[in-house]
Parts: structure tokens; C-alpha cells; sequence
């Protein structure tokens, strides 16, 4: 494990992926403070439209809905380059011939992709503090227990729902099969929060406590069924590569 787990880490910081995402994640901070400071009527008409107010309150709530769509998306993205690069880099067969077992592979690709996305949650709500701070909001401070918590619970779901992404990544032997899936999730997740069944299809979850369908709450249930689903994406991945025909 502790050879897969050098492997994978030190694959992935030499690669372009580290500054990519950083820098993509960054831009739903750049978009929630021109929501909150924009002099456009048109955007400002959309800022209230989805219930975004030019404060600390309001600019909180713009990056939860950016997130709660482009958070999850990007991710999603990350883990599919993760699995789905070694089939299309025709590497895949070099990583089943050596010594270090399937499964360990497995969870080392995942362990250095929720650590890599767990440092890029820290870096946005670092920028995202900080810029607010610069833009001097009216309405308090947003480095509320409340408001970091939500931040926080919102990062650790779209995690844990674009785990199983890697299944279909890895069955699809390639990269098009994960980026498919990912955006059909996430429409498929903003549908079914939207007619109030966020409690029952995992992907729903982080639209619901995103505000992406006017509310932002969540089943308790919905919490539940979305640490089956990540644990069931882990399982399934590690299976498929211990048991396929490659």
C-alpha cells in the first residue's frame, strides 16, 4: 500500500492536474463576488432571482450554489482523469503486472484523489474569506461556525458522490464514460431535488443543501444513503480491477 500510495502521489503532482484544478476552483469564488458586486441589471436581477443579496449572507449562498453544480462537476472530472487516464494512456495493463495488488492500486488512487480535494476545499474558502474581507460586505464576518460547517458538508458530499464515478471510469476504459456519467448525475441530482426527493437519490443531496432548488436542507436519511453510495463506489471499483477480464 505505502509503494501504491508514493506511486499515485507522486504520478499526480507531476501531471498538470494539481495547478488545473486549483485554478478551476477558484472560479466559483470569482463568480459568487461578481454576483454580489456587479452593477449589471441583468446580473442583478439574477442575483435576486436566486435569493443572492450583496452581503456576507448573500455571497455565502453564491458559492454554495456554484459549488453545489461546478463543485461537483469538477470533481467528478479529477476522478475520472484518476481511473480513466491509465486505459487511455494504455498504461492500465503495466499497473495489473506488477507485484502490488489490484486493490491497493485502487485505494491509492482514491486516497490521493479525496486528499487532493479535501486541500482544494481549504484553498477555496482561504480565497473565498479573503476576498469577501477585501470587499468589506456588509452583514458580519462569514467565518461562522454555521457558515463553514455548511461549506464544509456541501465539500464532503460532492467527494463522496464522485467516488463512484470511478467505476464507470474504469468499466468504460476511458475518460468519456466518467465525464458522461458525471454530468448526467448532476442534472439528474438538481432534477430530483428539485420535485423534493433529495432524501432518496444520493445526487440530489449537495443541489438540496446547495440552494440550487430554493431550499437548503437536507434529510437526514439523504446523509445516510450518500456514505452507502461513496462506500459502494469504493467496493465496486476495487472488485471490477481485482475480477475483470483485462
Amino acid at each position: 500500500m505505502n509503494a501504491a500510495l508514493r506511486t499515485e502521489a507522486v504520478k499526480f503532482l507531476r501531471s498538470r492536474a494539481p495547478l488545473a484544478t486549483a485554478a478551476a476552483f477558484l472560479l466559483p469564488v470569482l463568480l459568487a463576488c461578481l454576483f454580489v458586486t456587479s452593477d449589471s441589471a441583468a446580473l442583478s436581477d439574477k442575483s435576486e432571482a436566486l435569493g443572492i443579496s450583496p452581503d456576507w449572507t448573500g455571497y455565502r449562498a453564491a458559492l454554495m450554489q456554484v459549488d453545489a453544480a461546478g463543485g461537483f462537476l469538477l470533481f467528478g472530472v479529477l476522478v475520472t482523469w484518476m481511473f480513466g487516464r491509465e486505459f487511455s494512456d494504455r498504461t492500465a495493463l503495466d499497473l495489473l503486472a506488477l507485484p502490488t495488488s489490484r486493490t491497493a492500486i485502487v485505494l491509492a488512487k482514491f486516497a490521493v484523489s479525496t486528499v487532493w480535494l479535501f486541500l482544494l476545499g481549504v484553498l477555496q474558502t482561504a480565497v473565498w474569506l479573503a476576498a469577501g474581507t477585501l470587499l468589506d460586505l456588509p452583514g458580519g464576518h462569514g467565518a461562522t461556525p454555521a457558515a463553514l460547517a455548511d461549506l464544509f458538508l456541501l465539500l464532503t458530499l460532492n467527494i463522496a458522490l464522485t467516488l463512484p464515478v470511478a467505476i464507470i471510469a474504469s468499466a468504460g476504459r476511458g475518460y468519456l464514460p466518467g465525464v458522461g456519467a458525471t454530468v448526467a448525475l448532476l442534472v439528474a441530482g438538481v432534477g430530483v431535488a428539485a420535485v423534493g426527493r433529495a432524501g432518496w437519490f444520493p445526487w440530489a443531496v449537495p443541489a438540496a443543501l446547495g440552494g440550487l432548488t430554493g431550499t437548503s436542507s437536507v434529510p437526514a436519511i439523504g446523509l445516510t444513503v450518500v456514505a452507502a453510495t461513496a462506500a459502494a463506489g469504493i467496493a465496486a471499483t476495487a472488485l471490477w480491477w481485482r475480477l475483470a477480464d483485462h
